[in-house]
């Protein structure tokens, strides 16, 4: 289940990047894949505080989305 992927990643990012772990510096680009918009998976995701961002749709939202993100401390994902 998609969930299941979903705590493998979270222990990947704590293993792999303590400080953005502590500081919660990391965030989860969401394709908007239909199994990743199930109810199961939104309450997942806002249970653990996970920041998600939503997949843009052109590439100008993406530049939007990678500016914004650098003005506001999201140094990188992972």
């Amino acid at each position: 289940m998609y969930t299941d992927i979903l705590l493998c990643l979270r222990e990947a990012v704590r293993r792999k990047g303590p400080e953005k772990w502590k500081t919660n510096s990391w965030f989860l680009l969401h394709d908007n894949a239909p199994s990743h918009l199930l109810v199961l998976v939104k309450v997942f995701l806002a249970k653990n505080n996970t920041i998600k961002l939503d997949h843009p749709t052109t590439l100008l939202t993406w530049l939007q989305l990678i500016f914004n993100s650098f003005l506001h401390g999201k140094n990188g994902a992972f």
